[in-house]
Protein backbone atom coordinates (compact mmCIF):
# COMPACT_ATOMS: atom_id res chain seq x y z
CA UNK A 1 0.00 0.00 0.00
CA UNK A 2 2.76 2.46 0.53
CA UNK A 3 4.29 1.81 -2.81
CA UNK A 4 1.01 2.93 -4.56
CA UNK A 5 0.84 5.78 -2.20
CA UNK A 6 4.69 6.81 -3.32
CA UNK A 7 3.41 6.33 -6.49
CA UNK A 8 0.60 8.30 -6.51
CA UNK A 9 2.48 11.40 -5.19
CA UNK A 10 4.63 11.19 -7.86
CA UNK A 11 2.62 11.36 -10.41
CA UNK A 12 0.44 13.92 -8.74
CA UNK A 13 3.62 16.06 -8.61
CA UNK A 14 5.16 15.40 -11.90
CA UNK A 15 1.77 16.37 -13.25
CA UNK A 16 1.80 19.55 -11.45
CA UNK A 17 5.17 20.23 -12.34
CA UNK A 18 3.69 19.94 -15.76
CA UNK A 19 1.27 22.42 -15.91
CA UNK A 20 3.57 24.72 -13.54
CA UNK A 21 5.79 24.82 -16.68
CA UNK A 22 3.18 26.20 -19.32
CA UNK A 23 2.12 28.94 -17.62
CA UNK A 24 3.68 32.24 -15.91
CA UNK A 25 4.34 32.42 -12.68
CA UNK A 26 1.75 34.20 -10.25
CA UNK A 27 2.98 35.78 -7.39
CA UNK A 28 1.29 36.02 -3.73
CA UNK A 29 0.92 39.35 -4.35
CA UNK A 30 -0.69 38.85 -7.53
CA UNK A 31 -2.57 36.06 -6.68
CA UNK A 32 -4.27 38.07 -3.61
CA UNK A 33 -4.77 41.09 -5.89
CA UNK A 34 -7.05 39.56 -8.32
CA UNK A 35 -9.50 38.07 -5.75
CA UNK A 36 -8.93 41.60 -3.85
CA UNK A 37 -10.22 43.16 -6.94
CA UNK A 38 -12.87 40.58 -7.30
CA UNK A 39 -14.29 42.24 -4.35
CA UNK A 40 -12.82 39.96 -1.65
CA UNK A 41 -11.18 40.72 1.95
CA UNK A 42 -7.61 41.12 1.81
CA UNK A 43 -6.63 39.09 4.92
CA UNK A 44 -9.23 36.14 3.85
CA UNK A 45 -7.48 35.93 0.06
CA UNK A 46 -3.86 35.65 1.94
CA UNK A 47 -5.10 32.99 4.43
CA UNK A 48 -6.61 31.25 1.44
CA UNK A 49 -3.55 31.47 -0.58
CA UNK A 50 -1.62 30.55 2.39
CA UNK A 51 -2.96 27.44 2.91
CA UNK A 52 -3.63 25.56 -0.22
CA UNK A 53 0.26 26.66 -0.82
CA UNK A 54 0.68 24.55 2.44
CA UNK A 55 -1.61 21.54 1.48
CA UNK A 56 0.35 21.27 -1.81
CA UNK A 57 4.13 21.38 -0.37
CA UNK A 58 5.45 22.63 -3.52
CA UNK A 59 7.12 25.78 -2.78
CA UNK A 60 8.18 26.17 -6.61
CA UNK A 61 4.50 25.57 -8.01
CA UNK A 62 2.79 28.83 -8.64
CA UNK A 63 -1.05 28.62 -7.81
CA UNK A 64 -3.91 30.28 -9.61
CA UNK A 65 -7.38 31.35 -8.14
CA UNK A 66 -9.11 29.77 -10.60
CA UNK A 67 -7.45 26.08 -10.17
CA UNK A 68 -10.04 23.95 -9.52
CA UNK A 69 -8.43 22.46 -6.18
CA UNK A 70 -9.64 19.21 -6.31
CA UNK A 71 -8.93 18.53 -9.86
CA UNK A 72 -5.45 20.48 -10.08
CA UNK A 73 -3.74 20.22 -6.25
CA UNK A 74 -5.58 16.74 -5.94
CA UNK A 75 -7.43 17.47 -2.90
CA UNK A 76 -9.89 14.84 -1.93
CA UNK A 77 -13.58 15.74 -1.35
CA UNK A 78 -12.88 14.47 2.24
CA UNK A 79 -9.65 16.55 3.20
CA UNK A 80 -11.44 20.33 1.40
CA UNK A 81 -14.08 20.30 4.31
CA UNK A 82 -10.41 19.98 6.64
CA UNK A 83 -8.93 22.70 4.43
CA UNK A 84 -11.97 24.95 4.74
CA UNK A 85 -11.98 24.43 8.83
CA UNK A 86 -8.34 25.26 8.80
CA UNK A 87 -8.98 28.52 6.86
CA UNK A 88 -11.95 29.31 9.09
CA UNK A 89 -10.20 28.74 12.27
CA UNK A 90 -7.31 31.19 11.45
CA UNK A 91 -9.99 33.88 10.55
CA UNK A 92 -11.64 33.06 13.46
CA UNK A 93 -15.04 32.05 11.97
CA UNK A 94 -17.35 29.41 12.94
CA UNK A 95 -16.91 26.43 11.31
CA UNK A 96 -18.99 26.04 7.56
CA UNK A 97 -21.85 23.31 7.89
CA UNK A 98 -22.65 21.13 5.33
CA UNK A 99 -25.80 23.28 4.95
CA UNK A 100 -23.33 25.99 3.98
CA UNK A 101 -21.63 24.22 1.51
CA UNK A 102 -24.81 22.97 0.09
CA UNK A 103 -26.42 26.10 -1.12
CA UNK A 104 -23.27 27.31 -2.48
CA UNK A 105 -22.67 24.62 -3.99
CA UNK A 106 -26.26 25.77 -6.07
CA UNK A 107 -24.08 28.50 -7.93
CA UNK A 108 -20.72 27.46 -7.85
CA UNK A 109 -19.57 24.57 -9.31
CA UNK A 110 -15.59 24.64 -9.08
CA UNK A 111 -14.04 24.10 -5.69
CA UNK A 112 -11.68 26.85 -6.04
CA UNK A 113 -10.17 30.19 -4.17
CA UNK A 114 -13.32 32.09 -4.88
CA UNK A 115 -15.45 29.30 -3.72
CA UNK A 116 -13.77 29.36 -0.31
CA UNK A 117 -13.54 33.36 -0.08
CA UNK A 118 -17.16 33.20 -1.08
CA UNK A 119 -17.96 31.05 1.63
CA UNK A 120 -15.88 32.78 3.95
CA UNK A 121 -18.02 35.77 3.48
CA UNK A 122 -20.41 34.34 4.03
CA UNK A 123 -19.58 32.69 7.70
CA UNK A 124 -18.49 36.60 8.33
CA UNK A 125 -21.27 37.91 7.99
Amino acid sequence: MLVFSYIQNKRSENRLRKLNESRPDLSRTEYINRLVKNGFNKQHAEVVHDEIREYIQMDDFSIYPEDDIHKVYGVEALDDSELIDTICEKLNLRKAEQKDCDELNKTMKLFNAEYILTLTKKLAE
